[in-house]
């Protein structure tokens, strides 16, 4: 028995149509292809440039943008091909002498779609409890982040996304000044958490604080909206590409960076 594999299109089979979405550029495709191009840089710094802290600095950029989004969104679907993306990722892990935890973010992301809705439920009714509750998510993620990446700090900046998107219901409940008090204390938390944890230098630390404080300008007035006119204008065909197949981009980088990572060992190891 013989395969004739000339006539598949491999560009559908690894980044298949997205039906239903305009050629114009939409500010979801802005904003994830803006996180894409940080995300890469990050992993590039964490697996083959430990000793260059900027591609972990800019890199720190993009965590609160993914995230963000999660929350931002309305669905609560979680795509079997996440889980299948996050167990080829702990593979590939495993191949090449990294550890297995913590899970990839795509679990995380996971986590978050199954419980966002509980957490409001529950909070919304009880606000006196609300900061007694964030500083307990603050406390352990000491302890998730060795499980899922970034753990419940990566919960708390979903939950920017879901205060932007029902803004008038956690006022209703939590009073006017809450959405952006909690913008800002979640952002502040992070970039102190994350500067401690990769002891970053002052410089360092300026540009995350720099772009986290751009962030609070940002991100509460974003909306999801299609831009119209810009099917053709310029790099729009690559912001597309970059907006609408980030898990896509996700996993096939991280592999070849992995790759390059255990290529990088082998060699160190037949040198030395």
């Amino acid at each position: 028995m013989s395969f004739d594999f000339s006539n598949i299109d491999w560009r559908a089979q690894f980044f298949p149509k997205r039906k239903g979405l305009p050629m114009d550029l939409t500010t979801i495709d802005v904003m994830k292809a803006f996180a894409v191009g940080l995300m890469i840089v990050d992993h590039a710094g964490w697996l083959l440039f430990p000793e260059i802290e900027w591609f972990r600095v800019f890199g720190r950029l993009c965590v609160p943008l993914w995230f963000f989004l999660i929350g931002y969104s309305n669905s609560r679907d979680i795509p079997p091909r996440w889980m299948a993306a996050g167990v080829v990722l702990l593979i590939s892990s495993l191949l090449v002498g990294l550890p297995a935890l913590p899970l990839s973010v795509l679990f995380t992301m996971a986590f978050i779609r199954l419980g966002i809705d509980l957490f409001w439920r529950f909070i919304l009714p009880r606000g006196v409890y609300f900061w007694w509750v964030y500083l307990l998510l603050v406390f352990f993620w000491f302890v998730t982040d060795k499980v899922v990446e970034y753990g419940t700090l990566g919960f708390l900046l979903a939950n920017i996304g879901y205060v932007v998107r029902h803004r008038e219901r956690v006022v209703e409940y939590l009073g006017e000044a809450m959405p952006q008090t909690f913008i800002a204390v979640t952002l502040a938390t992070f970039g102190v958490l994350q500067c401690m944890q990769f002891g970053f230098s002052m410089l360092g630390a300026m540009v995350v604080a720099a772009g986290l404080l751009g962030m609070f300008f940002i991100l509460p007035s974003f909306e999801a909206k299609t831009l119209p006119g810009t099917a053709n204008h310029g790099q729009a065909s690559l912001v597309r590409f970059m907006g609408r197949y980030t898990l896509e981009i996700y996993v096939l980088h991280l592999l070849v960076l992995k790759g390059a990572f255990g290529l990088q060992k082998l060699a160190a190891w037949v040198i030395g």
